[in-house]
């Protein structure tokens, strides 16, 4: 009895091993057809046959590795995968196929399965299906991320890195760093600042070349609240491209973010003779002083918001805040005089035609930021106080109205 177990047993073994190689090569065959005749015809029938024959090929190796089964070489578990990666790589390429991105996961798993089995096995073939397959998807993280869907443009350049590491793994070929750096571009304009964060700190292991890298890490670091790691981070990118300047403004956002306002106004006058045109620093420089107290502070803040809107006339923000700067100076000259007894009116004439001359020189610059942005709240308010304030009732009316129109409609 037990003579014909065992004999029953091997034949079912022989049955499994003829089955799985018959399947392989009609799989074969199939694939051939199509590359050699039906490809260029723009015909997927023997593909399709190719899939199916492929698919069945692939479940009897599973079988078989589930019955631990001697017979099956490590070499027979890589040549039916790279017929699978081939197939499955030939219909992800297909334009008008629904499941291309499906079939080219499985493509890649299945390189990836043949490359593990037996690496000398049809090397060049699995090489050539991912190479493919990774310029594909590359391109399409290309096409996602110039049109502003960062989702898409990270999810395939993940893919494509994801391909180059199989790979590199396999001793194959090297790091696509340039995958790995527009998927972290791509996280971090999709909004996903610790994936990003992951990528730029493996772009600085593998010794990526740009400076960006360092920049943009410092920010997603500054953005988190970690201002420690974000100026190691910055020093480190600073030692790395000491020709580079652009690691001022780095620095500048992480001592104002740390409160220290006199260290980034050096950082920013240091920058600002480096680069004369950039309107950003000059408003930067006005918007520190501002904040400042002490004598002349206010001063230095008027003549760099006016250097910034010499640079850029159009300037919303400069435009406003200079406004402002004069506005809160005025609102302070009526508190002052409000706050006089009534026995000193001439200071209090004084104090009141004061702040009417800061109201005058506000006026034209919350005129201007208006027409930049016609429905900018908080410069109807400045321009409804300013006139009310300079009796003009019918203009601070005018403006109440926009205000309360804009208000009802948000």
């Amino acid at each position: 009895m037990k003579k014909i177990v065992l004999l029953l047993t091997l034949a079912l073994a022989a049955q499994i091993a003829f089955a799985q190689s018959k399947n392989m090569n009609t799989a074969r065959n199939h694939l051939n057809n199509y590359l050699n005749y039906d490809k260029a015809e723009g015909k997927t029938e023997s593909l399709e046959k190719a899939r199916t024959a492929i698919d069945a090929a692939v479940a009897e190796v599973t079988a078989m590795q589930q019955a631990n089964d001697p017979k099956l070489k490590p070499k027979t578990v890589a040549k039916v995968y790279s017929y699978k990666a081939q197939i499955y790589g030939e219909l992800a390429q297909q334009p008008n196929y629904e499941l291309a991105n499906e079939a080219a996961k499985q493509a890649v798993e299945a390189a990836k399965t043949a490359l593990t089995a037996d690496k000398e096995e049809s090397t060049l073939t699995n090489i050539q299906v991912l190479d493919a397959i990774r310029i594909k998807t590359f391109n399409t993280g290309i096409k996602g991320y110039e049109s502003g869907d960062f989702n898409v443009a990270y999810n395939s350049f993940k893919s494509a890195s994801e391909i180059s590491d199989i790979l590199y793994a396999s001793g194959l070929g090297g790091i696509d760093t340039s995958s790995i750096a527009m998927c972290a571009f791509s996280a971090q304009n999709a909004g996903k600042a610790d994936e990003a964060m992951a990528l730029y700190d493996r772009l600085i292991k593998l010794d990526y070349k740009d400076e960006q890298v360092y920049q943009q890490l410092a920010a997603l670091y500054l953005a988190k609240g970690d201002d420690a790691t974000a100026a190691k981070v910055i020093a480190d990118g600073k030692a790395k491209f000491p020709a580079s300047n652009a690691f001022l403004i780095s620095e500048i956002n992480t001592l104002l973010k740390a409160g220290k306002q006199q260290d980034a106004i050096a950082k920013m006058e240091e920058a600002a003779r480096l680069y004369p045109d950039n309107a950003s620093l000059y408003f930067a420089l006005g918007s520190t002083y501002e904040g400042l107290t002490g004598a002349g502070m206010q001063e230095k803040a008027e003549s760099y918001y006016k250097k910034a809107l010499e640079i850029k006339p159009d300037y919303f923000d400069a435009l406003y805040n200079l406004g402002a700067l004069f506005y809160n100076e005025a609102a302070e000259k009526i508190k002052q005089a409000n706050e006089l007894d009534l026995s000193k009116q001439k200071e209090y004439d004084k104090l009141s035609t004061e702040a009417k001359e800061l109201f005058n020189k506000a006026l034209p610059y919350f005129d201007k930021a208006l027409a930049i942005d016609g429905n900018d709240l908080n410069t109807l308010i400045a321009l409804k106080e300013i006139h009310a304030n300079l009796g003009d009732t019918k203009k601070s009316n005018e403006y109440k109205t926009r205000f309360d129109e804009l208000k009802s409609k948000q």
